[in-house]
């Protein structure tokens, strides 16, 4: 946690949090915990915990584009799979012995 400065040279009051301070007091909230206390225990307001909480779900919840992807992706592993389970047959009529 660091302190940033303004334009001006004098340190402001905002404060700038590490993106593990912000995950771990996530998890916390995650995990049970009621936010206001996790929020009090850290000395950061309710309200910052909350934004932090919203980013960490939208970054968690795939976009449309990669939804898309995600779909795409699942048919072609479909279709792999048919592939070789059909040369799994294959292998398995042309390695026994010709019938009489």
């Amino acid at each position: 946690m660091t302190e940033k400065s303004n334009p001006v040279g004098n340190p402001s009051t905002r404060k700038k949090y590490t993106p593990a301070f912000k995950a771990e007091c996530v998890r916390q909230v995650a995990a049970g915990t009621r936010q206001s206390d996790v929020a009090r225990a850290q000395g950061i307001s309710p309200a910052l915990l909350g934004r932090w909480q919203r980013q960490a779900l939208e970054a968690a919840v795939p976009s449309s584009a990669e939804r898309d992807e995600i779909k795409q992706l699942r048919a072609a592993l479909k279709r792999v799979e048919m592939e070789r389970d059909i040369l799994k047959k294959v292998v398995t009529i042309f390695s026994q012995p010709p019938q009489s």
